[in-house]
């Protein structure tokens, strides 16, 4: 797991199986990829996304992935 990810996860308090379904949000995009690729039921990453969405404030996926980016180390030339 990358530092980024753990910063996000200490910052909003996630569980790891929270901080894995954002990261596979932010990677693959919607809740079928990520439950397919998770080997869960989409029922389970809504579950999950529903967190996310208490915990970080955010109120659809695409905050998320923005919430994410926003972490990003910013390139040096």
């Amino acid at each position: 797991m990358s530092s980024r990810a753990e910063v996000i996860g200490k910052i909003f308090k996630l569980t790891p199986t929270e901080l894995r379904v954002l990261l596979a949000i932010v990677e693959m995009g919607g809740v079928p990829e990520v439950a397919t690729a998770l080997g869960v039921a989409d029922t389970t990453v809504r579950t999950h996304v529903g967190h996310l969405f208490q915990k970080t404030g955010a109120t659809r996926q695409a905050d998320l992935v923005k919430l994410v980016a926003g972490y990003a180390t910013p390139m040096t030339p």
